[in-house]
């Protein structure tokens, strides 16, 4: 009690170290978000643009669609640009342009850009091109802004562009409300001349504000219409001197931003928040651990819950580690999870949230990347309970949930039907099945173990026969406790047959042992004691391990038929999972059912549902924030949505879910996620410190100013720098048990095995044997090539792989029967990136690149992403510079990007691999190099003589299969495999090297994989082969 009355006073009267960290955290973003290049879009070669002719129309007509000219070629380069660059870059319509020069700043005072915008989406349909809007919300350009309300005072310009921020147009855009926003603005900021009228011809400014330069690079690239170039080039330039707000509305494609201006001022909200309200949400770990290393708290963890019955209700399969994931939750606050590539992050974030929701839990999940968002989304929403999870920050996800509160409140939802199997399902009903599991497990294991000892007592048998031959004296079956009890008065009678002189009472006992031994033999007529004792003494021996046999026997026969309870497992880990998706159905159906029972709580959801489609969005965020958000977490426990739309999907309430979960969270800068975790109690943060990092373009300088100013402590700073530090970084300080998702799905091990080697310590296990002849990594050497040293371009190399990916589609569509095959290629360097690219789409349509989901990038590109096939492009020859070199080296980059391959990754290089210096890239080559032979090299391996004997039999019965033996995949070693279906576990002897794993848990493992399973114990072969056989046999149909 005292304790605890000691930790209240010292945060009471301590300064916030969660509180620093937010105002600190604040600057950094701040300062980011000026430094944007959306301020100026000619400032980066990257952006591409078109100005529309004519009115604003997408706006101002915002519930219908825009038909746009099909025939025009810089949109329908737009259009595949975005699609082949999703991930890197987005396509945004923007309208009143800020253009021109400010002539207070001395740098970065050119201005072309768009005030006003929305994320939109370019899609072709029949001639024309459809450009719709992908938000309903107008999103204001805060960095352009930023550079314009330059104040010593940063206070005082944070407060101008909020004011701005309150009167940003609702949509449809209406000529009153455009009117206040310009007003505003002006006031605020005076040197910006407004334009009063729509410019007519938007061609002639297009030019007036696009330099030579960029025109005659444009015309090198062939990035334009030559036709419209020419023209465009014959027009007199005018350069802008007044910075003017132009009534012009653009499509761009442009960078996706690594951070929003929402961000901002939740961390402002989260610094002035009371420290008490820190305590509720997981923010606490890192201020706990704060005040211990300050000696302002006693040396105490915070309250951990120790499960004693733990069973997780999962609808998916389930790994060791997974399941350690849901566990150490279960007892702590703060959890990191390493996720190397392929591992199944989305399986394990499913079976996560499933068990969470099961257990009366709110779950926000949360990523950087939309892809990693939806996976989780729809497989949750795949497992058919209503309700379940909800995909926030979409286009029109507030109309979305509005219809579905609608149909939940007018009672348009059924939730009778279909849910008869669901409707009794409980948590209970899981333990109670996992219970049976782990009891019938422990049966198989101990009949294993029994098995292991019959026969090892039968080689004993079979020796001590040999050695004896046939009985003489013992003619029936002994007990074990008969042949105890003889052997006893076989010693107690050379007692007396060792004596020189025996009395009559010596006699007697002789005589009465003897009687004894002879009843329990069953002999008749006269026996004398000294032509008994020897011969007896070795048939005992015998009789004794016959006894043995026959009890070990006894007591596998007690427990059960061991292939009997292997079924029953298997049938009940099926049931388990269905068992899972019922609990969730009822689960979800009885919240439901509560909710609409409950009057306050249906008033609350049709407040929320109302001002979902309200156009006034501060009224929108006011009712956020005051209404309680509690029956909206009823309604869907699980929220999925990334961290740059959060501030605009959930209101700013600590502690609002129980657990959050951040995916990718290596490429989450510490800000976005900052107000992520004050929403929850708890957090699990999945990333991987072995791929690449995120990015920042914040001063080294402006980071250390700030660290400064708010007095972060040495070891602090090295935690906490926005620049360098990912969330995954301070997660892996603040967690106390970090788990590593060791099961690799994604490809064969040729591809994934020298990541394992390298970086993750040959822990990884990949799940799949890789039983082709050929390897599915490669090596191609292109001769003679050369880069453009300047820009490291290699043309040879970008041609042969053109040549590659010709040849690997015209295979893959040979076959109508095949999925078509997808593809990607990676470059370390953005000039052979370029370059590929524009080769790519000169030789293949817009349709084969869709269709094969060709994709052209760095390792950034595919961070998180991948494709059946890969083609690396290294761009090394023989003039290459050093520097080239060790900018590929760079682990994390180099470890992404051999890893994106499910099936084939083919390797391009324009130097010979023994002349390349020692390093990363020189040691990755030569193992790929040595791959064939690996391949060639694989043959039988048997772990002991009577698995070789099985093998042999089964290879002799079943010619028309491939019989392998020896098997190593999963971290497990199969006996015996039959065309990569059935396996065939040899039961009952040691082996030469033995596997630190059970039976049963290698049985799981195996039928998780999708394996049919059969055993086959020595004692069984030795007792009926032929029935071994047929069970294999039958059990090889069923696969």
């Amino acid at each position: 009690m005292l304790q605890e009355a000691q930790k209240v006073i010292a945060g009471a009267f301590n300064t916030s170290f969660i509180k620093k960290l937010a105002q600190y955290l604040h600057d950094c973003v701040r300062e980011e978000v000026k430094s944007s290049t959306f301020r100026n879009l000619k400032e980066d070669k990257e952006n591409k643009w078109v100005f529309l002719d004519g009115e604003e129309k997408l706006f101002t007509n915002f519930d219908q669609e825009l038909l746009l000219e099909g025939s025009n070629s810089y949109l329908t380069e737009l259009m595949i640009q975005s699609d082949m660059n999703a991930k890197e870059k987005y396509l945004i319509y923007g309208y009143l342009f800020l253009v021109g020069k400010n002539s207070k700043a001395r740098k970065n005072n050119q201005f072309l850009t768009p005030l006003l915008y929305v994320p939109c989406k370019l899609e072709r349909r029949g001639v024309n091109i459809v450009l719709t809007a992908q938000e309903d919300i107008l999103s204001l350009n805060t960095g352009a802004l930023a550079q314009l309300m330059k104040r010593d005072d940063e206070q005082e310009a944070d407060a101008m562009l909020s004011g701005l921020l309150d009167v940003v147009p609702e949509l449809p855009l209406t000529s009153e409300n455009l009117e206040i926003f310009l007003t505003t603005l002006k006031s605020l900021i005076p040197e910006i001349e407004i334009e009063t009228a729509p410019v007519e011809d938007i061609k002639q400014d297009f030019e007036d504000f696009y330099s030579r330069e960029n025109l005659e690079k444009a015309l090198e690239d062939g990035d334009f219409d030559f036709d419209a170039i020419d023209e465009i080039a014959k027009r007199p330039r005018v350069k802008v001197e007044k910075l003017t707000l132009q009534r012009k509305s653009a499509v761009i494609l442009t960078k996706r931003p690594s951070i929003t201006a929402g961000v901002l001022h939740e961390l402002t909200q989260i610094a002035e928040k009371p420290q008490g309200v820190y305590r509720e949400t997981v923010l606490e770990v890192i201020n706990h651990e704060y005040l211990l290393q300050k000696g302002k708290v006693a040396n105490e963890k915070l309250e951990q819950k120790e499960i004693k019955d733990f069973f997780p209700i999962t609808p998916l399969s389930l790994s060791d580690s997974q399941e350690d994931v849901i566990k150490k939750i279960e007892e702590n606050n703060f959890l990191a999870v390493y996720g190397p590539p392929g591992t199944g992050k989305s399986q394990t974030i499913v079976n996560l949230v499933s068990h969470l929701i099961a257990n009366g839990k709110s779950v926000l999940v949360a990523s950087r990347m939309d892809k990693a968002v939806d996976v989780v989304a729809q497989r949750l929403n795949s497992l058919n309970a209503p309700y379940l999870a909800l995909r926030a920050g979409r286009a029109n996800y507030q109309k979305m949930l509005n219809f579905k509160l609608e149909d939940l409140l007018s009672n348009k939802v059924d939730l009778d039907s279909g849910y008869q199997d669901a409707v009794m399902a409980e948590p209970d009903d899981m333990k109670n099945l996992c219970d049976e599991i782990v009891r019938l497990e422990e049966g198989a294991q101990k009949i294993f173990s029994l098995e292991k000892q019959y026969s090892e007592a039968y080689e004993e048998q079979k020796e001590t026969k040999e050695a004896i031959g046939e009985c003489e004296v013992i003619k029936n079956a002994l007990s074990l406790e008969e042949v105890n009890q003889t052997k006893k008065l076989l010693k107690e009678l050379e007692k007396y047959e060792n004596k020189h002189k025996k009395n009559i009472l010596d006699k007697i006992f002789e005589g009465i042992k003897l009687n004894k031994i002879k009843k329990i033999l069953n002999l008749k007529g006269k026996i004398k004691a000294s032509e008994l004792s020897q011969r007896l003494a070795l048939e005992l021996d015998l009789e004794l391990l016959n006894a043995k046999l026959r009890k070990i026997e006894n007591n596998i026969y007690k427990i059960g038929n061991l292939h009997q309870i292997l079924k029953k497992i298997k049938s009940l880990r099926k049931k388990q999972q269905k068992l899972a998706v019922d609990i969730l159905k009822n689960k979800r159906r009885t919240a439901l059912k509560n909710i609409l029972c409950d009057q306050q709580k249906r008033q609350r959801l049709m407040i929320h549902s109302k001002s979902l489609v309200s156009r006034k969005l501060n009224q929108q965020n006011r009712l956020l924030e005051k209404e309680d958000f509690k029956p909206l977490l009823a309604a869907f426990p699980c929220w999925c949505v990334t961290t740059y739309a959060i501030s605009n999907s959930l209101p700013l309430k600590p502690a609002l879910f129980d657990v959050v979960i951040l995916d990718e969270a290596s490429q989450c800068d510490i800000a976005s996620c900052f107000p992520i975790l004050f929403r929850a109690k708890k957090a699990v943060i999945v990333g991987d410190d072995k791929q690449l990092p995120h990015l920042s373009f914040l001063e080294k300088a402006k980071e250390q100013s700030f660290l400064n100013q708010y007095n972060i402590e040495d070891r602090y700073q090295l935690l906490w720098r926005f620049r360098t530090n990912s969330m995954f970084d301070v997660a892996n300080y603040y967690s106390t048990t970090p788990t590593l998702l060791d099961e690799h799905f994604r490809s064969p091990k040729p591809i994934i095995e020298f990541s394992n080697r390298e970086f993750y310590g040959g822990r990884i296990k990949v799940m799949k044997p890789y039983f082709d002849d050929v390897s599915p990594v490669e090596l191609v050497e292109v001769k003679e090539a050369k880069v453009d040293t300047d820009i490291t371009r290699n043309q040879a190399e970008c041609e042969a792989i053109i040549k590659k990916v010709q040849d690997i589609i015209y295979e893959n569509e040979k076959n109508p029967d095949l999925e078509p095959v997808s593809i990607g290629i990676i470059s370390p360097f953005r000039g052979q990136v370029e370059l590929i690219k524009k080769a790519v789409l000169r030789v293949f349509s817009q349709e084969t690149i869709q269709q094969h989901q060709i994709e052209i990038g760095t390792a950034h590109t595919f961070q998180g992403d991948e494709r059946d096939v890969m083609l690396m492009s290294w761009a090394i020859a023989v003039n290459s510079h050093s520097q080239s070199l060790m900018f590929l080296q760079k682990p994390n980059l180099f470890n992404v990007a051999i890893t994106r391959a499910r099936k084939r990754l083919i390797n391009f290089i324009s130097k010979p691999v023994n002349e390349l210096p020692e390093g990363l890239l020189r040691d990755y080559l030569e193992f790929v190099q040595s791959q064939d032979k690996v391949i060639a090299s694989r043959k039988n391996v048997f772990k002991n003589t009577f698995e070789k004997e099985v093998f042999e039999v089964i290879n002799d019965e079943f010619t028309t299969h491939k019989v392998r033996a020896g098997v190593d995949f999963a971290g497990i070693n199969a006996d015996i495999m039959i065309d990569d279906k059935l396996i065939v576990e040899i039961d009952g002897v040691l082996d030469e090297f033995t596997q630190n794993v059970k039976e049963t848990k290698k049985q799981a493992i195996m039928e998780r994989l999708g394996y049919e399973v059969v055993h086959v114990t020595k004692r069984e072969w030795g007792l009926s082969k032929d029935a071994a056989l047929d069970r294999i046999r039958s059990s090889l149909v069923q696969s």
